[in-house]
């Protein structure tokens, strides 16, 4: 009840006090006595503020505009010794392309130092670039022309890339590239009579053209590279590779034994090492000699072509493949590691896998002759093995090499695949 008794109170008070309540003020506004006419005064200065610095602007215009975008302030860069002797350090940890980058810089920087040219070359060739070695080279000995370990330097350029198009079939580039090493080497000799190197590498210039008449005189240039420094390893190798063209195997085993004393690590002379135990018929110490010119550059395509080779001639098909896949995957352009996978391959009869690492090699080589013959009759034969209908295109294969080679079983295999693609034409016709 006491709540009711509340409400009811309070509204006897407020019925009680309703007239008490004064009426609300109303507050009535009068027009001003000057109304306003336009804008303020203020918008006007604001407008007139604006207008004058457009003026500014378009007239200053060149200024305003340095002055919001500045021009960009160089970074510190460094200088041509500080990319000099990064490269040197890269070089020392076996990161090649890392120091190749660095020695481009360092030109850049600064293109007036041979000494930056001599070093990137040799990376270059290091790394089978051979032709940016050469591109490089034509620019060092344009430089300093009277330098002679540039011109040592451009025969080693030469040399590299005379390799190059010999790997890819191209003998006759090859020897023009080596006959142009020579001529560069001829130079630094001319300039310094006691550069051993420079005679080693004209030694190579005229004995990797395979020309007999040329093999005397290379000779000689290696015996000075000899006796100038003998404990030159390019002065070895080279001395090595003439004798070996000259069918002196004991004589460039010998060499190749004593450039690795001086240089056990060097790539070059254990595959020379290893054809040389080839030719002798040692195969398991060729065999030995290609794995260590692994262990000394895992990254060489010669050396696991060699040991494709190796194995083939052990009947050992499968390891054959293994290490020429290696070989290609590493260097494609080297038409007989090409050759010499279709190879594996043809020997397990895996026709069809063998047909377009033996179509590679032959495109590489161009025209067969009597080194590389028989990777043509390999490829004709894979033809026809796998289908006869292919006797079209095997047809001409044979035909090349019984033009190209004596090698008698080569010249018989190539024979009865034509007379094959004979008898399967014959059995078309009508």
């Amino acid at each position: 009840m006491m709540p009711l008794l509340r409400s009811a109170d309070a509204l006897r008070r407020f019925l009680r006090n309703k007239g008490k309540f004064r009426r609300p003020m109303i507050i009535e506004r009068k027009p001003p006595r000057h109304p306003r006419q336009g804008p303020s005064c203020l918008l006007v200065l604001f407008v007139l503020f604006g207008i004058s610095v457009s003026f500014y602007v378009i007239q200053n215009r060149d200024e305003v505009r340095d002055i919001i975008i500045p021009t960009p302030t160089n970074e510190p860069t460094r200088t041509a010794t500080e990319f000099a002797v990064l490269a040197e350090l890269s070089k020392d940890d076996s990161e090649y392309e890392e120091a190749i980058g660095y020695y481009t810089d360092a030109i850049e920087a600064d293109g007036t130092k041979p000494e930056f040219y001599i070093r990137l070359i040799d990376l270059l060739v290091r790394q089978d670039l051979s032709e940016e070695a050469v591109q490089k080279a034509e620019l060092a000995t344009v430089l300093a022309p009277d330098n002679d370990n540039v011109w040592t330097s451009a025969a080693a350029a030469y040399l590299a890339n005379g390799d190059r198009l010999a790997d890819q079939g191209d003998t006759a580039g090859a020897d023009i590239q080596y006959a142009t090493a020579f001529q560069a080497a001829s130079k630094a000799i001319g300039i310094n009579p006691q550069n051993a190197t420079a005679h080693a590498y004209a030694a190579a210039g005229l004995v990797l053209q395979g020309n007999a008449d040329l093999y005397a005189q290379a000779q000689e240039l290696a015996d000075t590279a000899i006796f100038l420094e003998p404990e030159n390893p390019i002065a070895r190798l080279y001395m090595a590779t003439v004798f070996t063209y000259e069918g002196y195997y004991p004589d460039a085993l010998e060499q190749y034994q004593l450039g690795l004393q001086v240089e056990p690590t060097n790539a070059d002379l254990h595959i020379g090492l290893a054809y040389n135990y080839y030719g002798d018929g040692r195969i398991s110490d060729a065999i030995i000699s290609f794995e260590d010119a692994l262990a000394a550059d895992p990254n060489n395509a010669s050396a696991y072509d060699g040991l494709a080779h190796m194995y083939i001639q052990l009947g050992d098909a499968p390891l054959a493949e293994q290490n020429a896949l290696q070989a290609v995957e590493l260097n494609p352009n080297i038409a007989r590691a090409q050759g010499r996978l279709g190879e594996a391959y043809f020997r397990q009869n895996n026709y069809l896998n063998a047909i377009p690492p033996l179509e590679e090699s032959v495109r590489l080589y161009g025209r067969a002759n009597d080194l590389n013959a028989r990777f043509f009759n390999m490829l004709a034969t894979a033809y026809i093995r796998n289908s006869l209908a292919d006797c079209p295109k095997a047809v001409p294969l044979f035909q090349q090499v019984l033009s190209a080679t004596g090698n008698t079983l080569t010249l018989e295999s190539a024979q009865e695949g034509l007379d094959e693609c004979r008898r399967a034409e014959l059995e078309r016709s009508p």
